[in-house]
């Protein structure tokens, strides 16, 4: 039995790398903060949530590159991205950056605050994504109903010609 291997793209083997090392940089992260503070650094990198941070959006981009099937409109067309797609990906990657920062650096919940006006940009983004797809959704369903329209004229004229080339016989 001969096994064939699927070749990987360039940029789906850099989003493998990507994710191992997102899942490396979020096991550093969690040894490094498990470390007491006297052998810690006081203001370095490794006590406030940055390699945390950086591992989740190395996670994030990881997976876009390995499995691009995620930003496209349709999986038939290899080409179509989608803007909206990557927009919304882009806010959820700085605000789940921002989040994991600070949130590694809170020893409770309470301590746990984001700015309100997150909520605004989520939704936005959020919405706008909504708005697209009832817009495409009402342009596929126009389509179809045009498409439709023109076949039932079409089976129409036939039924209609082939009637009439009835009659002349």
């Amino acid at each position: 039995m001969s096994h064939t291997k699927k070749e990987i793209s360039f940029l789906e083997r850099t989003g493998q790398v990507l994710i191992l090392a997102s899942i490396a940089g979020f096991a550093a992260a969690i040894v490094m903060s498990c470390i007491p503070a006297s052998i810690n650094y006081t203001d370095g990198i490794a006590s406030d949530g940055t390699i945390a941070a950086v591992s989740m959006v190395f996670l994030l981009i990881g997976s876009v590159f390995a499995m691009p099937s995620l930003l496209r409109e349709s999986s038939n067309d290899p080409q179509s991205f989608s803007t909206m797609r990557f927009m919304v990906l882009v806010v959820a990657l700085v605000f789940s950056a921002i989040t994991i920062k600070i949130g590694w650096q809170t020893s409770s919940f309470e301590d746990f605050k984001i700015d309100s006006t997150w909520v605004y940009i989520l939704g936005i983004a959020f919405g706008g994504k909504v708005a697209q797809k009832f817009t495409e959704d009402s342009e596929d369903e126009t389509d179809e109903i045009t498409t439709t329209e023109s076949e039932t004229k079409s089976s129409t004229t036939t039924t209609t010609n082939s009637a009439a080339g009835g009659d002349k016989k």
